[in-house]
């Protein structure tokens, strides 16, 4: 600490040493102060209580250097920094942590004044001997707590990202590991237990370093976070399979239902609002590791099952092709919608005319002029169509069956 200390009268001395016994008033009226600050007012009490314990060793060190003439012990200064430390892990910005020294300084310096007003004869010391110092010593500590909390930050940030590592690992690769699962959830001051729904996205990222790609990443993900509803430290990302992976949390409780409409109106005022979003995937609401793995998955797979479109950022929802991904899945149903428009692979136009009809809402009219072809003509090939299969068009069974077999062939062109 390299500080001037000044030698102080006698009359001085014996103020400051009844002020270092009796602190109690000056550590109060900081605390009441601070505790308005924003950043502290809304602390837990076992919080609370470290901003007063650390009140009073700021103050005790401050009258100590005083009365010794001594600077701060490296023992002192280690509990200090500790402090600041401390104030990471408690979520207090440095912006307040700094101002709180702003503030003590003022109060200490308030008291000497009272000290003056009952002692004229000390008010040239005050001014000149006292107030140099004490602007001094709270600038080098506030600098010292000030590098320990950027410190401390910097490998919480470290750590964070390595637990985040961890956590890709688990739940992409070893997801029954439900115990490590849970520790590095609870690790990131997350729960473990709470549902999430995954979304995919598909980002445009000009070449980076892998730094400033990650920088990119928090940027996008701090926005995101935003807009979907959730505070940044519960939004968990990673990136996976070249898109830009996001688990959002879900209220406990609710249903599945009610969160896929939530999450596709927060994730189409995502898209309109990042630029760099070019479509987003949204999985179903699930929870632990083989959860957060599979609503991933839906997420990626309603990715990949949507058309790309030109234009506004695309949102793409599992939920919306749920049945189609059961009956690819589902070995004898895939094998039944398949065989329905390999009935209409000698008549090619009847595979087109069919996908047209879904396509315009079966709407004749229309579908007709978007083919090109008299309305007639279109009569004949649905009618033809229906023959074929033995079908009716005007049965929601086989609207259900035949627009599923057609998104299925779309998937796999």
């Amino acid at each position: 600490m390299i500080v001037s200390i000044p030698t102080i009268s006698e009359s001085l001395r014996e103020r400051t040493a009844l002020l270092a016994a009796n602190p109690t008033a000056v550590n109060e009226c900081v605390y009441e102060t601070l505790m308005d600050v924003e950043g502290y007012k809304d602390l837990m009490p076992s919080v609370r209580q470290d901003i007063a314990a650390s009140i009073e060793l700021t103050a005790g060190l401050w009258f100590q250097s005083l009365l010794k003439r001594e600077p701060p012990s490296a023992e002192d200064m280690d509990r200090f920094q500790e402090f600041g430390r401390r104030r990471v892990h408690q979520r207090v910005p440095l912006q307040s942590v700094l101002r709180a020294f702003r503030i003590g300084s003022r109060e200490i310096w308030r008291t000497y004044i009272a000290l003056g007003e009952d002692d004229r004869s000390l008010i040239e010391e005050l001014l000149f001997v006292i107030s140099p110092y004490l602007f001094d010593f709270f600038d080098v500590m506030a600098q010292s707590i000030a590098q320990s909390y950027l410190e401390e930050q910097y490998q919480q940030a470290r750590w964070r990202e390595a637990l985040r590592h961890q956590l890709y690992n688990i739940v992409f690769y070893t997801p029954e590991d439900h115990d490590g699962f849970r520790e590095t959830v609870e690790a990131l001051g997350l729960d473990s237990t709470a549902p999430r729904v995954g979304l995919a996205i598909d980002i445009d990222l000009p070449e980076h370093t892998s730094y400033e790609r990650e920088r990119e990443l928090d940027r996008i993900a701090l926005a995101s976070a935003r807009h979907l509803a959730a505070a940044p430290g519960d939004l968990v990302r990673a990136w996976h399979r070249g898109r830009l992976i996001l688990w959002a949390p879900c209220l406990r409780g609710d249903s599945i239902n009610r969160i896929d409409r939530l999450t596709a109106d927060r994730a189409s005022t995502l898209a309109g609002a990042v630029p760099e979003l070019r479509r987003i995937g949204v999985g179903l609401m699930n929870e632990g590791a083989s959860g957060w793995a599979a609503t991933v998955d839906e997420a990626i797979r309603a990715l990949d099952f949507a058309p790309k479109s030109q234009g506004r950022p695309q949102v793409a929802m599992y939920s919306s092709i749920l049945i189609e991904e059961s009956a690819r899945h589902a070995a004898n149903a895939r094998r039944y919608l398949v065989s329905l428009l390999e009935q209409l692979a000698n008549e090619p136009e009847l595979v087109a005319t069919l996908q047209t009809y879904f396509e315009q809402g079966q709407r004749r009219g229309q579908s007709a002029a978007e083919l090109g072809i008299h309305p007639n003509t279109l009569n004949y090939r649905l009618e033809r169509i229906e023959a074929l299969l033995g079908a009716s068009l005007d049965d929601v069974g086989w609207i259900e069956k035949l627009d599923i077999a057609l998104k299925l062939r779309r998937a796999t062109m």
